[in-house]
């Protein structure tokens, strides 16, 4: 047995050695590359990380589709309008030429003509589009050339919405990387561009047809292709061929937060296998792109994006006398760049100057989500991006309530211990308002101790529970219990509550329960179908009331209260205590009068007496 597996590790270590590890392609790899023109440009600032004839003059074929879809979508404000095709969906169009099959008389959707167009390469699409959007095709081929002007691209003209061959109708793989950037700012585009099967039908029933993408990086066409190109990292794109322009590609991709264009023009169409060359060549720009490129956020370098604010006219016993923290909404800021330069940046490269306050805003009261001026963020000098401040901790102004505050922030979710962990209970008396006021606010449901210290629900399992830092994930989702003019409820995702209205408190997929399980309240398990409504039945004790009370709520449930309750404090540990020292006491006395029982002779006590 020893041998075997001796002989099976050398194996392996054979096979290790001469199999070659696999590396990142690098220019000398492009360079292979016989496409006349190319260029592979990072999306967000348009850096162009490699290119070949980039800015010659080349033919799109139908890649002209995507100025096409991106007319035609800006200028139609309803794309589910129906349309009645005219005689444009026939004529100029041979038996080779690559149609939906769109007929005089069809009435379609201008929705199923985008479709047909981005997935089919539907010709006929392309001039029903034009006509339907506005009104003549030579019309609809003025706004094309004035979106080219418009978004730069300089050595661009069309003739015609579909990119059937004329020598007055080109461009450069520049100019359709540039277009291709701006088509992704589009959702409905990049939704278009993405899908891969889509069924058209006719409004009276003439035609109905099931399309699928000719985009191999999205789909491989059983029985058909024999080359298998699935990239798991491609947005979408669109194709293109004609003898004149060779194969073309327009293509996206994305990944880990870097967006890339590859265009590929011109490849010679002279037999079928070059097909998927221009997929191949595309996926070796993307992983070059990918290697060398990259996008970071302010996290990646731990740069802080919090600021201490002083405030004025704030409450007078206030402990951080007046001042409030507020955080800088960098959402939007990403750092992109080729990867080498990136990776050489540390923290100390950046520093924020000083803020810019709002005199007015910075007088308490303070609320959570007020801005409070901007800063502005530099790197080794550079200015890079000026971002809001708002403030993430509220102040009262002298003389109010700090129960009014709002909370500092959302629980970190990284803590993991359990802290002032509370259980959870109903009663028909409403108690405290600390322990029966829960307040809303993004997307979490607490209750305020001396308004400073917020009690957060959270699902803990099989039970719901409360405390100032949860050890689960804390989120809650609310979903608005209605009845329709047929009596039939439903519960429909909120954003928040209504006074008056019910509600089922969600989170993790399980729902808050006003019925009892051990010392708190019970979660049981809910169904979200994709349009975010809750599915199934649920028990009556899971809707919750919320009734308006100061800034918060009190949550009730077949006339009951929602309570959190005060937890297992010292006064309890005491009490705890001496009653097993009780217990204690009891048992031993117990155990000694036992005794006594089983052996009552003892010396000095009994007289034995003896009978003759």
């Amino acid at each position: 047995m020893k041998r075997f597996i001796y002989i099976l590790i050398s194996i392996l270590v054979l096979l290790t050695a001469i199999v070659p590890s696999y590396a990142q392609p690098d220019t000398s790899d492009l360079d292979k590359i016989t496409t006349p023109y190319m260029i592979l440009m990072e999306a967000e600032s348009g850096a162009v990380l490699y290119e070949r004839s980039a800015y010659v003059k080349a033919y799109p074929a139908s890649t002209t589709k995507i100025m096409t879809c991106i007319v035609a979508l800006e200028k139609c404000s309803n794309i589910d309008a129906k349309y009645t095709c005219g005689w444009e969906a026939q004529n100029g169009f041979g038996s080779k030429s690559s149609l939906l099959g769109l007929k005089y008389g069809y009435i379609v959707t201008i929705k199923d003509m985008l479709y047909g167009l981005m997935l089919c390469s539907g010709n006929d699409c392309g001039a029903c589009l034009a006509v339907a959007t506005a009104g003549t095709i030579e019309n609809f081929v003025d706004l094309m050339n004035q979106k080219a002007v418009e978004i730069g691209m300089t050595g661009t003209h069309y003739t015609n919405p579909h990119g059937l061959h004329d020598d007055n109708h080109y461009t450069t793989a520049y100019d359709m990387a540039l277009l291709m950037q701006y088509a992704l700012k589009n959702e409905d585009f990049r939704e278009i561009i993405k899908t891969i099967e889509y069924t058209v039908t006719e409004a009276n029933g003439k035609f109905t047809k099931t399309i699928q993408t000719s985009n191999k990086f999205l789909y491989t066409k059983e029985g058909v292709d024999w080359d298998q190109n699935e990239y798991e990292y491609a947005i979408g794109g669109k194709t293109g061929e004609t003898n004149t322009a060779g194969y073309c590609l327009v293509e996206a991709a994305e990944k880990d937060g870097v967006t890339l264009v590859a265009v590929l023009m011109g490849d010679p169409n002279s037999n079928t296998s070059k097909f998927y060359y221009r997929f191949h060549s595309a996926r070796t720009l993307f992983e070059y792109g990918f290697a060398q490129y990259a996008c970071y956020d302010l996290a990646h370098y731990g740069v802080s994006n919090e600021f201490n604010i002083p405030t004025s006219g704030f409450i007078k016993d206030d402990p951080n006398n007046g001042v409030v923290t507020a955080r800088v909404d960098d959402s939007e800021f990403k750092l992109s760049g080729k990867k080498s330069e990136l990776d050489q940046l540390t923290a100390k490269s950046f520093s924020w100057l000083e803020p810019e306050l709002d005199g007015e805003a910075v007088k308490a009261p303070v609320n959570v989500g007020d801005k409070l001026g901007t800063v502005t963020l530099t790197c080794n000098g550079e200015k890079l991006f000026t971002g809001d401040l708002i403030a993430s901790t509220a102040m009262a102004a002298d003389g109010e309530d700090k129960a009014t505050q709002q909370p500092s922030e959302i629980i970190d979710d990284e803590h993991t211990g359990r802290r002032d962990v509370c259980n959870l209970t109903v009663s028909k008396n409403g108690g405290d308002p600390e322990y029966t006021v829960w307040v809303y606010y993004n997307k979490t449901l607490f209750t305020m101790q001396d308004g400073l210290n917020w009690y957060y629900l959270f699902n803990d399992g099989e039970v719901f529970r409360s405390a100032r830092v949860p050890a689960a994930p804390h989120e809650i989702a609310l979903y608005r219990y209605s009845v329709n003019e047929n009596g039939n409820p439903s519960l429909t995702y909120a954003e928040s509550p209504e006074g008056g209205q019910q509600y089922l408190v969600v989170s993790e997929g399980k729902a808050l329960c006003g019925s009892k399980k051990g010392r708190s309240l019970q979660a049981v398990p809910v169904s979200v179908d994709e349009n975010g409504n809750v599915t199934g039945s649920i028990p009556a004790s899971a809707l919750w009331t919320f009734t308006p009370n100061g800034s918060g709520y009190q949550l009730t449930s077949d006339g009951r209260y929602l309570h959190r309750s005060g937890g297992d404090g010292l006064l309890f540990w005491i009490l705890m205590g001496v009653l097993v020292i009780g217990i204690i006491v009891v048992l031993r006395l117990l155990a000694t009068s036992r005794k006594r029982r089983r052996n009552p002779r003892r010396r000095g006590r009994y007289k034995i007496y003896r009978m003759n």
